[in-house]
């Protein structure tokens, strides 16, 4: 097992499972948040969504199997604007989001793009592919802990800034995990987030394992075991990607 330094690590046994804050990144980030902590951005997945830069964390393991039930339903619904290449991937969907909040025109896109989505979501080589996008994250990313304190770091009242804005309800229900209040502006437990701009120091994240393993997926199978959610009902996408890579 690599060591690192100058980071606190916990094991997962020692932590409480249903209410601790849960912040995952790929694992070349820990020694960078190891000195420098956890700095709020707009990464390249929310690019033309998210409005200002955050940190981004779900409370217990019930919200970690929403955000990647919620992150698989976005993976397959995001393949069309992959069609133009790579180097465009992230430009078209920049543009997709700005066409999809115009006045009027919205309404009309809205409905293109329910229906691609839709479709989507029934061929089995989007989801296939998608789940092999999120399989790749998992082997590839860590958990950390995060030492918040709400009204310092976060509020529960805080807005989500995707839910404020003018995108379709019917499109984010379809994208949003399953247990996700649409109806309201504020933030769901899984997809939590501290106040704008605000940045965790490096004393108030702590790096999570699980026997010798420091990776998202030992983690995350461990959370299946310790916990009595029914995933076929919770996080449907989730629990097919399991099946389908026989982690459950």
């Amino acid at each position: 097992m690599q060591k690192y330094e100058n980071i606190k690590i916990k094991e997962i046994s020692e932590i409480n499972i249903y209410t601790s804050f849960f912040h995952y990144t790929n694992e070349l980030n820990i020694e960078s948040i190891a000195k420098n902590g956890l700095l709020p951005k707009i990464g390249d997945n929310a690019t033309g969504a998210e409005l200002t830069e955050k940190v981004f964390f779900a409370i217990g393991a019930k919200g970690v199997f929403s955000i990647f039930d919620s992150w698989i339903r976005w993976l397959i619904g995001k393949r069309l604007t992959d069609l133009p290449g790579q180097k465009m991937d992230i430009p078209f969907y920049r543009f997709c989001t700005f066409v999809m909040r115009l006045p009027i025109i919205r309404h009309v896109i809205a409905i293109i793009v329910n229906f691609v989505v839709w479709i989507e979501f029934h061929i089995p080589f989007f989801k296939k592919k998608s789940f092999k996008i999120m399989k790749n994250i998992l082997e590839n990313s860590v958990f950390f802990i995060l030492d918040l304190k709400e009204g310092e770091d976060f509020s529960y009242q805080d807005i989500d800034e995707v839910k404020s804005q003018k995108f379709h309800r019917k499109l984010l229900k379809q994208v949003y995990a399953k247990s996700r209040r649409i109806d309201s502006k504020k933030m769901d437990f899984w997809n939590m987030h501290t106040f704008t701009g605000k940045e965790i120091a490096p004393n108030k994240v702590t790096l999570l394992k699980v026997g010798d393993s420091y990776k998202a997926l030992p983690i995350i199978l461990y959370l299946i075991q310790h916990t009595n959610y029914d995933l076929k009902v919770l996080a449907p996408f989730f629990y097919d990607f399991l099946k389908y890579y026989h982690f459950v």
